[in-house]
């Protein structure tokens, strides 16, 4: 339960409850800041550069890591940098400049948002569901529309007391993506006749997702990401049922608008912005009078579209090497990068990096798991060194 026993409001909270409930993401991140400075308080061998690291160069078998006010040389770099911000191509292309325009979600000061008007957020997936409880915790009570391309509701989290053993729970990285799609559609009829989800079927294959992806083919991973990625991703990302209903409450009261669409214009002075609605289910067109636009898409996985990102100059200057699908870079099974021509140069990636590589590779078990076998991998190396 980390310190939120010391915080308002969980202080006098029992360790069941809190074990139960929905934390906010921030808390997490919390707990891990918390960890970080702990463990290295008294690391001699630990030096925090809090610098942007500007670019890479090779020198030989080192890197020189260049900042705005120094160079480093290193022998192995590690790239850490977990999600990108969400891609700024879902907005029409001036509305980017537009100060009541926000890309990133989590660093908005809520504060400054008019509360006069109704606001529009772009995506309907986990960040839209934790940017609409902040707006509704400060008080803003204008309606909201989350607009996203197929508008699918998000599912919560259900306990059955029903454990799967059906022919998916043994090794279903065994089967091509068509077998494992028709096996997993029989499945879930069987279940909906029991009044039971899919939710049993995702947790099955879970833990398999990594080794059905990488057993792909090319063209079965093409097929994925145009026609199931959406699907599974509604699937497998579900609301603690706290949230859900939350949500659900919002959409009854009219309060929530949940938009199959993009936004396709805007109109914009110092006093008023105005945005266009394409609806995909009529095909026709709304325009919304807004305080704000909050993008909450997702973190922008091709890397050459994000300004200024180092992970992109190193794709341009050959570096990295950025997957086919523009879902991560490419690496091997040591987690070290490749570059155009498959050559390895001491540097190392982990976490959203590896999406197009593993598919699934958030997750905190997933992200501990890699940082644990990485560490293991380089201190071997500086043995055998």
């Amino acid at each position: 339960n980390y310190r939120c026993k010391e915080k308002y409001p969980y202080k006098n909270i029992s360790d069941e409850l809190l074990g139960q409930s929905f934390m906010p993401r921030s808390l997490y991140g919390s707990y891990l800041r918390d960890l970080y400075e702990t463990n290295l308080e008294n690391n001699s061998r630990f030096m925090h550069v809090k610098e942007n690291v500007l670019a890479l160069e090779l020198k030989g078998n080192l890197q020189m890591l260049k900042t705005n006010s120094q160079q480093i040389s290193v022998d192995k770099t590690v790239l850490a940098t977990g999600n990108a911000l969400p891609g700024n191509h879902v907005v029409p292309k001036g509305l980017i400049s537009d100060k009541r325009y926000h890309q990133n979600p989590w660093n908005i000061d809520f504060s400054k948002i008019p509360t006069s008007k109704p606001l529009v957020i772009i995506g309907n997936g986990l960040s839209m569901v934790d940017t609409v409880m902040e707006l509704r915790n400060r008080k803003f009570d204008q309606h909201i529309y989350a607009v996203s391309p197929n508008g699918f509701n998000i599912l919560p989290h259900r306990q059955f007391n029903f454990n799967y053993d059906g022919p998916l729970k043994n090794n279903p990285d065994q089967f091509t993506l068509k077998e494992l799609l028709r096996l997993y559609n029989t499945e879930q009829k069987k279940l909906k006749t029991f009044g039971i989800s899919a939710e049993p079927l995702v947790d099955v294959l879970r833990p398999f997702t990594q080794s059905i992806w990488k057993k792909m083919t090319s063209e079965e991973k093409k097929t994925f990401m145009k026609k199931l990625r959406h699907l599974w991703g509604q699937a497998r990302h579900r609301l603690p049922f706290v949230s859900y209903d939350f949500i659900q409450k919002e959409q009854i009261s009219e309060k929530l608008s949940i938009v199959a669409g993009k936004l396709t214009d805007f109109q914009s002075d110092e006093n008023e912005l105005s945005v266009t609605i394409h609806h995909k289910t009529n095909k026709k067109t709304s325009t919304v009078n807004c305080s704000a636009v909050i993008n909450c898409t997702g973190p922008e996985t091709n890397y050459r579209k994000i300004e200024g990102n180092l992970i992109g100059h190193l794709i341009s200057d050959g570096i990295l090497c950025q997957d086919s699908l523009f879902l991560g870079i490419e690496a091997d099974d040591q987690f070290r990068t490749l570059d155009g021509d498959s050559n390895t140069h001491n540097i190392y990636a982990l976490g959203p990096l590896l999406k197009g590589k593993l598919w699934e590779s958030t997750a905190v078990n997933e992200l501990r798991i890699q940082a644990e076998r990485l560490a293991e991998i380089i201190s071997r190396d500086a043995e055998v060194a």
